[in-house]
């Protein structure tokens, strides 16, 4: 499959609404048309409307049809662009400025497009993290003034960030809004997240981490001291939590915890496909009609995280 690397490649690859469709088609169906509703290859095409039939249970589907794009009055060309947007800005792009460089006639229009966009990037269950894993948490929010005991600060949301540990880099990162630093609430995070039987996963001498082993995953923990130990000891992990605060803070001047998650599955998966910024588009198009529609009202609504 083909994908646009430029500005330019991409005008000429998707000059009208028609390129767009086919695309969208050869994307959602490599292999040909397949019933959304039982499967079946047969169909016919009802022109005018831009609708498959299905031959067997007669089911009519358009090619945006139970995919992010579900029902969308906005034109697939601006839906490409934003994608284009989102994949090769290593920045992301902020709604306000996907409003004007789409000539959107509304800021919610663009923020909802972006956040349907980003609903679909979180990491599938069978992603999973394994070998040596850096784990470790970090606050993002308000001013962190009056702290409580434990791990924690008023106005601040607490996130946990796990990253591979490769030789001289880092691998894939998954980053998760957690309550608090209990173990109830990173254990379950963590040990649905990596891949148990494989990983070591290192930490600081935090508790919360303790009861890793007894789950039957390999801990290493080192007692963290001063500040400056903590990124020696977990230099990945604090490298990836020192890029998200710059990204959030330098592109969307900071975020919502209602909808935190979301930036930080944009984030992940950037950052985890890092080497492979060129065939973004198709990656993240592919995403938007493989997963599930996500209306307005669900994007207002649902408390992320």
């Amino acid at each position: 499959m083909d994908f646009p690397t430029t500005l330019i490649e991409f005008q000429d690859r998707f000059p009208d609404e028609a390129s767009c469709w086919r695309y969208l088609k050869a994307v959602r169906w490599p292999g040909g048309f397949r019933c959304p509703h039982c499967g079946d290859r047969k169909y016919a095409y009802l022109e005018r409307r831009r609708l498959f039939q299905c031959a067997s249970c007669r089911v009519q589907t358009s090619v945006t049809a139970q995919t992010v794009l579900h029902r969308t009055r906005t034109s697939l060309r601006q839906w490409f662009l934003a994608i284009f947007f989102l994949a090769h800005h290593k920045q992301s792009i902020s709604a306000l400025q996907l409003q004007h460089d789409l000539g959107l006639g509304s800021y919610e229009t663009a923020w909802t497009m972006l956040h349907k966009l980003r609903s679909a990037l979180g990491r599938r269950p069978e992603q999973l993290l394994s070998g040596p894993i850096e784990a470790d948490e970090t606050f993002l929010g308000g001013p962190r003034s009056g702290g409580k005991t434990g791990r924690g600060a008023p106005n601040k949301t607490m996130v946990l960030v796990m990253v591979e540990r490769r030789p001289h880099r880092a691998g894939g990162a998954v980053l998760r809004v957690v309550p608090t630093g209990s173990w109830e609430s990173l254990g379950p995070t963590l040990l649905g997240t990596i891949e148990a039987r494989s990983a070591t996963v290192w930490t600081d001498d935090w508790r919360g981490y303790a009861p890793l082993a007894r789950h039957g995953v390999k801990h290493k923990s080192q007692i963290q001291g001063p500040a400056e130990r903590a990124a020696k000891i977990l230099p990945r992990v604090h490298r990836v939590a020192s890029n998200l605060k710059a990204w959030l803070l330098g592109t969307f001047r900071g975020v919502s915890p209602k909808h935190l998650q979301r930036y930080l599955d944009e984030f992940a998966y950037r950052f985890s496909r890092r080497s492979l910024t060129p065939e973004l588009f198709f990656f993240v198009t592919r995403r938007a009609v493989e997963a599930e529609p996500f209306p307005y009202h669900r994007l207002t609504a649902e408390s992320v995280g």
